[in-house]
């Protein structure tokens, strides 16, 4: 009985550790976005982010110039691979060896990236999709090839339009994106990175006002709002985590990290976009988040998460909203009161 209490508790710690690699510790990340004019540079941009508490920060594509900033700050990175370089990397080994070699080798571990994502939503449209899961592989083999592999994970980022179903325990992948992403999760598991999402309430709301309350939507619920089987749901961040954990089990991954890689609300541009719902909405987030309760489907985890954006970005294609998802002003003047820590 000792040994296999011994083993039981063993087994747990292992569980628990695994966890923790993708918990990230008690500090909120940020996407750092560059579509703006007059924004600061990159060594403001990091004193920025330390003096808020910051302890992560995503960049949609490799910027050697900012990586070198964030060198030696304790500041976690991910960097993203452009969906316009997908088809090249996809079928050339050569040319992944050298965005490697390019972006990553020189600036690694002086400055701790520790996630490549190899495209941005790729899977909400046709144009690169095909691409997708080889370019993975042949990141995947240039980290190898520079025995970076326990250090950096390689993944890519996902709509929650991916999925179809509701309630959460429902939850699918669309027909159209299921045999990719069935490679894409056995890619995950075998490696070990995490599945990203990116998780916008607010879409969600605007998209079904009929059916979807702005309580809900902005952590403002009291009581529970959706019950399935037996898991009670009060925000709709959490229904759409499991909506992704659910999709996943489905496809027979049940237990890959998730990581979320986008989450914000605008503050104009909308009758709903406003100052007032976007402070309640990120203060309530990062409250949710560091307080690493998880969601109902994995409670008492802790989920690694970046708030978009760091900036309001003037030149951002899209919609007027598109231009007001920042915490600051260019100036680095607040948009709003944000409480960045525990």
């Amino acid at each position: 009985m000792r040994k296999m209490g011994t083993t039981i508790i063993l087994i747990g710690c292992i569980v628990i550790f695994c966890y923790s690699i993708f918990a990230g510790g008690a500090k909120i990340g940020v996407n750092y976005g560059m579509d703006g004019s007059d924004l600061p540079t990159a060594g403001q941009v990091v004193t920025l982010m330390k003096n808020n508490n910051f302890g992560k920060m995503k960049i949609f594509q490799a910027n050697r110039d900012v990586l070198r900033a964030f060198a030696n700050n304790g500041i976690d990175v991910i960097v993203g691979v452009g969906n316009s370089e997908l088809q090249l990397i996809s079928s050339s080994q050569d040319a992944a060896n050298g965005w490697v070699n390019d972006n990553i080798r020189p600036l690694y571990p002086a400055t701790n990236i520790k996630y490549i994502a190899v495209g941005n939503q790729v899977l909400t449209s046709t144009t690169y999709g095909s691409y997708l899961v080889p370019a993975m592989t042949n990141i995947q083999t240039a980290i190898e090839n520079a025995n970076l592999q326990n250090n950096i994970k390689v993944s890519t980022t996902h709509s929650s339009g991916v999925t179809n179903g509701f309630p959460p325990s429902k939850g699918v992948f669309r027909d159209e994106v299921k045999d990719t992403m069935r490679s894409l999760l056995q890619f995950l598991s075998h490696h070990g990175s995490p599945f990203m999402a990116n998780i916008y309430p607010y879409f969600s709301y605007i998209g079904n006002k009929a059916y979807i309350s702005l309580d809900y939507a902005l952590f403002r619920s009291t009581c529970t709002v959706v019950e399935d089987e037996g898991r009670s749901y009060i925000n709709l961040f959490d229904a759409l985590v499991d909506t992704l954990l659910s999709a996943m089990e489905d496809l027979g991954y049940a237990n890959i990290p998730l990581i979320v890689t986008e989450s914000g609300w605008p503050s104009g541009g909308a009758d709903v976009a406003t100052i007032d719902n976007a402070r309640v909405y990120n203060n309530n987030l990062i409250r949710h988040v560091l307080s690493n309760a998880g969601t109902p489907k994995r409670p008492g985890t802790s989920i690694e998460t970046y708030i978009f954006a760091l900036f309001n970005e003037n030149r951002k294609a899209g919609d007027e909203t598109e231009r007001h998802f920042g915490l600051f002003y260019p100036n680095q003047q607040s948009v709003y009161s944000v409480n960045f820590t525990p």
